[in-house]
């Protein structure tokens, strides 16, 4: 639901709806006679007692011998006791509230005066219901005692200090408390942010807000030319409220001021984004009050923004909330990724950029104050037949010398999202990256950064090894308390002996090779299966066979970008991950064949997705030729690129999507053995107490 120009009351409501539901069917218009009022509003029955009660007004009304104006009277009993009256400026408790004659008879009284100079001194001036005063009493805010019979006055406020000057302020009470709200949320618990006049076009714009209606019927100061429109949008996820300042029909200033209700589930990473975007921007504040902006209504941007629409679809229907969480923050972080890139701070370009797109970054280091004659990318020698990994390198190598480099954010997609950083600032959005998943490093790795992570992996290589012999896997008839057996899927073709596993359905164009080296040529590949009538048959570990010798010590595969080993504990591996429920082995040199062969598809406009155009009809193929522990879908295939001898073979990952290490296992005299893919340990999790 939305609406314009709301009165204070309702306002003050919808900011504190989550914590009392003080919403009557006397309530006056359509905004609170809804049918999903008790959904909007929750069903807050046990916070229903008000503060300040009907009778108390009625007793203070005889007290004072006048009667309150309606909308003064209201506001007491629905929102006078909430904290936003009090955190700056405060409204008066009942009984303090009365008249400024009154005060100013006391106080003189005090000093000794007559009563006739009293009198003949209050006739100078009108007489007001104080209501509301400055915390220190600076001012005191008040409604002429002749206007009291209107439903919703004009508010005075004294302009010395005392109770002779006073000065119309608003010309109603409503803006007046609208006003004292804005000035307390500084001190108060609730979410809010100021946009500058050049950001509300753009707020307008992106909220689809209408200027026509915001100026319908707004609160405003006649005499000083000020109006105070406002929207809200309210709903059980969560209510916003913009409020403006116009001054001269033009937007000066808008506030949104959020409740202080449940946050999304992934509003931590909110906070760390920020953070980021503040890092890579330089504390642009228009950028970082944008992405606010989204972060605090993603799933409205979701909706809303192009590139993500289908998304907010794709979110609903998934039913695992883990994988909702990490979808959603995968999706801020490109959305970070964009806004920053729209802005020039960061270069977001595809992995088969040209070397002209990558001098681009020239525009981000002048953009972030580098100036060119410290760093000048034309003085390096890049070769265009080179790709964006080596030209960072090159980058790297030279300009590291100066503490400037090419940091990268990693969106495990087939583009990159380049910026210039120093070493400092790289550590700094490392860390903060870590707390949310997001891989933030170098794109290249200078010669001093291998050398570090290097000695890192040596300290801490003992506490990844494999304490599981994975070669009894393929050569013992059962483990644990479950049979087992073993499947010859063919050979896979090394040629260079760089080899590497991820998800092909996922990754295969970016995955990383493994550190480690292998021998050059084509050697046996295996699964060992589990077979089972409750689980179904279960690939526990793929095995690529260089020799028959017997392993005596399982090292786990790095890639060189493994961090922060030294913190990582003895049960904790690293790994490829799977997000389609398969795995592959192959080299290098099949890879780079692969992402040629793809781009031809997509050239030929026949590339969609690599399970429909490639590997679904391979694995059905692969279950009628040899049906044994596949399903009638595949669960495995070795797939050949066309036009060459290279190979990939695929097969189905364990229990499925997850997180898989791998081991390369080495013989007594250091022999290479065989490397082995391991998704389940078979003896713990099909033990009878898992």
């Amino acid at each position: 639901m939305e609406r314009y120009n709301l009165s204070a009351e309702h306002i003050v409501k919808l900011l504190y709806r989550k914590k009392i539901n003080r919403v009557t069917i006397t309530d006056t218009g359509n905004f609170f006679n809804s049918p999903i009022f008790t959904k909007v509003f929750g069903n807050n029955s046990s916070n229903n007692n008000y503060k300040i009660s009907w009778e108390e007004i009625n007793r203070t009304e005889i007290r004072l011998k006048a009667n309150f104006p309606k909308v003064l009277r209201r506001y007491y009993h629905e929102c006078g006791d909430l904290d936003i009256n009090s955190c700056f400026s405060s409204i008066l408790n009942l009984d303090e509230i009365g008249f400024s004659h009154t005060w100013k008879r006391e106080t003189l009284e005090d000093d000794g005066i007559s009563n006739d100079e009293i009198e003949k001194a209050l006739k100078q001036t009108d007489n007001f219901l104080i209501f509301w005063t400055e915390n220190q009493g600076v001012w005191n805010a008040g409604i002429k005692k002749e206007d009291l019979a209107l439903e919703n006055p004009p508010v005075y406020m004294t302009t010395n200090d005392d109770l002779y000057s006073w000065e119309k302020v608003t010309d109603d009470i409503d803006t007046f408390i609208i006003l004292q709200v804005l000035d307390n949320l500084q001190s108060s618990g609730f979410y809010f942010l100021t946009f500058d006049s050049e950001e509300i076009d753009f707020l307008l714009l992106d909220k689809k807000i209408s200027k026509d209606e915001l100026l319908k019927n707004p609160f405003e100061i006649k005499e000083r030319n000020l109006k105070f429109p406002t929207y809200s949008i309210y709903d059980y996820e969560g209510d916003k409220i913009y409020i403006f300042q116009v001054k001269d029909n033009k937007f000066e200033k808008c506030l949104l001021i959020k409740p202080s209700v449940k946050k999304d589930e992934t509003s931590y990473a909110d906070e760390i984004l920020l953070k980021i975007a503040g890092i890579l921007s330089v504390n642009d504040r228009e950028i970082l009050k944008k992405l606010e902006l989204t972060l605090e209504d993603f799933n409205s941007y979701l909706r809303n923004d192009i590139n993500f629409r289908y998304f907010d679809d794709e979110i609903n229907a998934l039913s695992d909330k883990r994988k909702i969480k990490l979808k959603k923050i995968e999706l801020k972080i490109v959305a970070m990724i964009l806004l920053l890139s729209e802005n020039g701070y960061i270069c977001y370009l595809d992995w088969k950029c040209e070397l002209e797109d990558f001098r681009m970054i020239s525009d981000v280091m002048k953009k972030v104050g580098i100036d060119d004659n410290f760093c000048n990318i034309e003085d390096l020698n890049l070769d265009e037949d080179d790709d964006i990994e080596i030209w960072s390198g090159e980058f790297n190598k030279v300009f590291s010398k100066k503490n400037i480099l090419i940091g990268n954010i990693d969106t495990s997609s087939d583009s990159y999202s380049i910026f210039p950083v120093n070493k400092a600032n790289l550590e700094k959005l490392r860390e903060l990256g870590n707390k949310i998943g997001m891989k933030i490093d170098f794109l290249n790795y200078s010669q001093e950064d291998k050398t570090m992570w290097q000695e890192m992996y040596e300290r801490n290589k003992e506490k990844f090894r494999c304490k599981i012999d994975l070669e009894s896997y393929f050569n013992e008839k059962k483990i644990g308390i479950m049979e087992v057996d073993t499947l010859d899927i063919g050979e896979v073709n090394l040629p260079t002996g760089e080899i590497l596993t991820c998800d092909p359905l996922v990754e295969l164009g970016e995955a990383k090779t493994y550190i480690q080296k292998t021998p050059v040529g084509k050697f046996p590949v295996k699964i060992c299966v589990v077979p089972s009538e409750d689980y179904g048959d279960r690939y526990a570990c793929v095995k690529v066979e260089f020799n028959k010798n017997k392993p005596v010590v399982y090292e786990l595969a790095v890639t060189g970008n493994e961090e922060e080993m030294d913190k990582a504990k003895e049960d904790e591996y690293y790994g490829f991950g799977v997000d389609a429920g398969m795995g592959c082995v192959t080299d290098k040199k099949s890879q780079d064949e692969y992402v040629k062969y793809w781009k031809k598809l997509e050239e030929e406009e026949r590339a969609d997705n690599p399970y429909d155009d490639i590997f679904e009809e391979l694995l059905e193929e692969s279950f009628k030729k040899s049906p044994k522990y596949q399903r009638d879908c595949g669960d495995w295939a070795n797939f050949i690129i066309p036009n060459s001898d290279l190979n990939i073979p695929v097969f189905a990952s364990g229990w499925g999507d997850g997180y898989y290490p791998c081991y390369f296992g080495y013989g007594e005299k250091g022999e290479l053995c065989g490397f082995y893919i391991h998704f389940i340990d078979i003896e713990k999790e099909f033990s009878d107490d898992e």
